[in-house]
């Protein structure tokens, strides 16, 4: 019931859905992207501490994605103290969906770009997984103030479900994708199949950005907000002691 009346969390929810497929697509489609779209065969081999590596296109691109991924994470906090929560959330995942728009018109050939794209697009991605957990300690907040009850776990144990459905969603919906466009493992893929695999590396990851965004939008929860519901909970609190 409290978690039903909760519409900050279920906004959180929709939002974070989002978030999840638009990260699982294009991870999904990484490994496809280089090996059948991408031409570039140059790969980049060092030495370090006396161990030799071997990266191709593919294992560089994931990850300088992961690197970039904690710097989101690191950047988050600051950026969201700054300007607050929803608005660093709203401007990470619109610039994410922009980037992931102009990311499909890259060629074969414009390997910096897709890789500087990379980059950025992981940065963006990076600063919603710490701001998504500690928007759903707010709306928690939330539920104890408007019901009078302390319902933390359960609201924390909802979003780890959703969380995975989000994954579920994402990872199924990758190799449903990949079907779909006709794509087939070894061999030389049709014009459909690789702008397929564009697409889901690009559009249709931004898409669920932009339905992120639109969620995000309706979040009611401001710093103005949260600071009332905090400061009413202390007092109650105060009371009952």
């Amino acid at each position: 019931k409290d978690l039903l009346k909760n519409k900050p969390w279920w906004i959180l929810l929709g939002a974070g859905i989002g978030a999840l497929i638009f990260n699982s697509i294009r991870d999904g489609a990484a490994v496809y992207y280089f090996k059948y779209y991408v031409s570039s065969s140059v790969n980049f081999d060092f030495s370090l501490f006396g161990t030799d590596f071997h990266m191709t296109p593919t294992s560089i691109y994931l990850v300088l994605g992961q690197a970039a991924n904690i710097i989101g994470v690191i950047a988050a906090t600051p950026i969201a103290n700054r300007i607050g929560k929803k608005k660093t959330f709203f401007g990470a995942m619109s610039f994410a969906a922009i980037l992931s728009l102009i990311f499909y018109f890259f060629g074969k050939e414009d390997v910096f770009l897709i890789m500087s794209f990379q980059l950025l697009i992981s940065i963006c991605a990076g600063c919603v997984f710490p701001l998504i957990w500690s928007m759903y300690a707010d709306s928690a907040d939330y539920s104890e103030w408007k019901q009078g009850r302390r319902a933390t776990g359960l609201v924390f144990s909802a979003s780890s479900m959703s969380q995975k459905f989000g994954w579920t969603i994402g990872g199924a919906g990758a190799g449903w994708l990949l079907g779909y466009y006709g794509f087939q493992a070894n061999v030389e893929q049709t014009s459909t199949a690789q702008n397929g695999i564009q697409l889901m590396l690009s559009i249709l990851p931004a898409i669920a950005a932009v339905i992120s965004v639109v969620f995000i939008l309706f979040y009611p929860l401001s710093e103005e907000k949260l600071q009332i519901i905090e400061q009413d909970l202390n007092e109650k609190r105060d009371q009952n002691n």
